[in-house]
């Protein structure tokens, strides 16, 4: 019975088994079903281009204009621009060159010259090569009697920011925000020049070299010379490089005798810490090349150009006295000095570091200023007693008629600045930073007031316009008891337009403690416009000539491309009293 038993249970089992429902199969995991095999897909010519060219073999500026071309190709592949892309590669220059160079006042320009240029990293050999020709060729380096002068490097162990925050370079390249570049800046400084001579320069080292630069050393007995002003190229994009190196062809073709230039500040847009490198290169490279291949340039620092990764330090070769000689110092090297050429005293300055002892918005007080560049100016002075001009340059300013009229530094600038002002009895006051063109004074330093007997043959026209908001023209300024402050627009693309009488009535605060950003505290502030005061509209520089009966001021608009440029308007300043030497304070 019981195997009977066994039996049916097997049976049972056997049966109820056949009728389990139909459960569908759980799927695979997807790793176990992987997708049919994809065609190959070649890579774009762009794309080639884009990972086979790198600065591991070219140099920056070079590979960045290739990697701009890439990625127009990239957003649209007609012919053109795979052909625009095609030139830039045959343009790749080898890693080994230099670049960025300039030429800079370094001590007496009769006899000394400073010399900046950067390479990629690992590139330490540098050196100058100055030849006592006006026109040299390479052939002529390669024959002639050639003075070498060893350059001194620093490598920027961190990188710096290239892209940072330079919104063009982030939207048309593929290159990253945060991409960091190592570079090598070279500084070379001659001595022994002769006076009075035209030399070209080229930077780099045997079979590495930089195209053909040249300058003129003042003369031993120099009489009559005329000098370049152009400010504020703000480099951001290329529509900004193109009106700044339009400007700079036309400098170089209205004023082709000028001995140098001065540019006070915002080089670039983009400061801070996460500022771009690129900016800088661009403004070397291509903005202001046309110039700086001509000339040496006299520069100093703008607030724009600001940033901890030193990149002004890093791309200029000026005299760094200054600094030696304090504790808290500048953010930046050799943006405080001075030369003579002629019968002028230029006093170059910035006033961007203000803050960097004791000081308060408040009171109106500075400790850098009032201990430190306050104390330069009158040493410089004393110690260039004879000249008969004295022209100070800085980019911040002192008085000014448009948007930055009413920031908070000025009344703090003003009751610093005012008293050496005076004291070292400041001819011109070369100024930067506020787009528009003014012709200011000359300002009795006492009560901020002009001095309206000092001024002859003003044309006078109609006035309101944003071209012309004083009609006033030309004129005559006699700067015995005050100074005459200039600023000439922007050799650039940033404008800003002229304030009215009515907004700077609106504007002014008598109350010291209701001033505040927004507001100024110059009672009549108006009236301190006493020549041409407006918006040229177009990118501007003035043609400055030193004379002994005057200074001759021929500002002017860069048109074209070609390099054509329109008077804008002519004046002169002139002195009747000789200088005195100011008391050290």
């Amino acid at each position: 019975m019981k195997k009977i038993y066994y039996l049916l249970m097997i049976c049972c089992v056997a049966f109820f088994a056949s009728c389990k429902p139909n459960v569908p199969e759980e799927p695979k995991p997807e790793e176990e079903n992987p997708d049919p095999p994809q065609p190959y897909v070649p890579l774009t010519e762009w794309e080639r281009a884009d990972s086979a060219y790198t600065i591991a073999d070219w140099t920056v500026p070079s590979v960045t204009a290739l990697k701009l071309a890439i990625f127009k190709c990239s957003q649209d592949s007609s012919e053109a621009n795979k052909e625009a892309m095609r030139q830039k590669i045959k343009e790749l220059v080898p890693k080994t060159e230099p670049y960025n160079m300039v030429a800079t006042f370094n001590g007496d320009p009769k006899t000394r010259m400073g010399f900046c240029w950067f390479t990629n990293d690992s590139v330490f050999d540098g050196e100058v090569q100055i030849i006592a020709k006006e026109n040299a060729t390479e052939a002529d380096f390669d024959a002639g009697d050639v003075l070498t002068v060893p350059a001194q490097t620093t490598r920027t162990k961190k990188g710096i920011r290239y892209t940072g925050i330079c919104a063009y370079l982030a939207t048309h390249t593929s290159l990253a925000k945060t991409l960091r570049i190592k570079y090598i800046s070279h500084k070379a400084t001659a001595t022994g020049l002769n006076p009075g001579t035209a030399y070209s320069w080229r930077c780099g080292y045997a079979g590495h070299w930089s195209s053909i630069a040249h300058f003129r050393t003042e003369d031993a007995s120099q009489g009559e010379f005329s000098f370049i002003y152009m400010t504020d190229s703000h480099i951001m994009n290329q529509v900004y490089i193109d009106d700044a190196r339009r400007c700079a062809k036309a400098a170089v073709k209205t004023v082709p005798e000028a001995r140098f230039c001065v540019f006070p500040g915002d080089f670039v847009e983009d400061g801070t810490i996460a500022n771009s490198e690129w900016e800088w290169e661009r403004w070397f490279e291509e903005a202001l090349n046309p110039v700086i291949m001509q000339m040496p340039l006299a520069p100093t620092d703008g607030n724009h150009d600001d940033s901890p990764n030193i990149n002004y330090t890093l791309h200029f070769n000026t005299d760094n006295e200054f600094n030696y000689s304090i504790t808290n110092k500048p953010q930046f090297e050799g943006i405080v000095y001075n030369f003579v050429y002629g019968n002028a005293l230029f006093l170059v300055f910035s006033m961007q570091d203000f803050w960097r002892d004791a000081y308060s918005y408040a009171n109106k007080t500075s400790v850098y200023l009032t201990d430190h560049v306050s104390y330069w100016f009158r040493k410089t002075v004393t110690e260039n007693p004879d000249t008969k001009y004295r022209i100070s340059l800085a980019h911040f300013n002192l008085f000014s008629g448009s948007d930055h009229s009413t920031d908070e530094e000025p009344p703090l600038f003003r009751a610093c600045m005012l008293p050496t002002m005076k004291a070292c009895e400041i001819d011109v006051a070369l100024q930067g930073h506020d787009h528009t063109y003014e012709v200011i004074g000359p300002v009795n330093p006492d009560n901020c007031t002009p001095i309206l007997d000092a001024i002859s043959d003003r044309v006078e026209g109609e006035g309101g316009t944003e071209k012309n908001m004083t009609g006033y023209e030309g004129g005559t300024y006699r700067t015995d008891d005050g100074t005459l402050y200039f600023i000439g627009a922007t050799c650039g693309r940033k404008r800003y337009g002229p304030h009215t009488r009515a907004r700077m009535e609106a504007d002014y605060e008598p109350d010291p403690a209701k001033l505040t950003k927004g507001k100024h505290n110059v009672n009549n502030y108006f009236d301190l416009f006493t020549g041409m005061f407006g918006q040229p509209g177009k990118p501007s520089f003035t043609k400055i000539t030193v004379k002994d009966d005057c200074i001759e001021f021929n500002s002017y608009t860069a048109d074209d491309d070609e390099g054509n440029a329109t008077l804008y308007n002519t004046m002169k300043v002139v002195r009747t009293k000789p200088h005195t030497v100011p008391t050290m304070n």
